[in-house]
């Protein structure tokens, strides 16, 4: 796993999980409004595991955080009619991201979780039938272009992801793979419920009052077991 870190000192503190708040920020009252998490989950390949990571993540990070979290969630798992989530097909992947930029504010962070099959600067997309598509490391950076200076967190879990963090670079992003650029990652069998990187997130996350960078310690460590 690989974890590149490019923060501005505002982001230090607004990224614990256990919701820390800025030294400028106001004390939290009673009735302070939470700040969001816009938590764009995106399962771009049709078998369980690839759905199984980004939903049940959106699901933990409700129980706990402290951000009042957004669930925006496309895959492309069948399902029965009507569909439980959009297929994420290349529009509906650029009307999320747009939306989670528009609606996010100063306080908030966008967390873009994706989980497919991958090669190296790429990402795989598949949809029913269909043949794979490539998302390249090109395409993926101008669709998270409307998040700007949004304070962002990017996770990929596919093989050779760590091969995307070049193109995927900005000043407010965390971005974080689950693998080398020269490294497959495990668990993506037909059968399996998660890959190896997605059940060691719901583990690290399931403790509350952590940072990411603690978080994705555990999971590092857990995924190197």
């Amino acid at each position: 796993m690989m974890l590149h870190r490019c923060l501005a000192g505002m982001l230090a503190c607004a990224l614990w999980l256990g919701g820390c708040r800025a030294a400028s920020d106001p004390p939290a009252g009673p009735s302070a409004a939470r700040p969001h998490l816009f938590y764009v989950g995106l399962a771009l390949y049709p078998e369980s595991w690839s759905q199984n990571d980004v939903v049940e993540l959106a699901d933990e990070l409700h129980h706990t955080t402290e951000f009042d979290v957004v669930p925006m969630i496309a895959s492309n798992l069948p399902s029965g009619s009507p569909r439980i989530y959009p297929l994420a097909d290349a529009a509906t992947i650029t009307s999320l991201l747009r939306t989670a930029a528009e609606r996010a504010m100063p306080n908030d962070v966008v967390f873009v979780h994706i989980s497919t099959h991958g090669g190296r600067g790429l990402l795989a997309s598949k949809i029913g039938n269909e043949p794979p598509t490539i998302i390249s490391a090109a395409t993926l950076a101008r669709e998270l272009a409307p998040l700007g200076e949004h304070r962002t967190v990017i996770v990929l879990s596919a093989c050779y992801s760590g091969s995307l963090i070049g193109a995927l670079r900005a000043p407010s992003r965390i971005v974080i793979t689950a693998a080398r650029a020269d490294r497959s990652s495990f668990g993506c069998a037909a059968d399996s419920r998660h890959t190896f990187f997605g059940g060691a997130e719901l583990e690290a996350f399931d403790q509350r009052n952590r940072s990411l960078h603690q978080v994705f310690g555990m999971i590092r460590e857990a995924v190197a077991r």
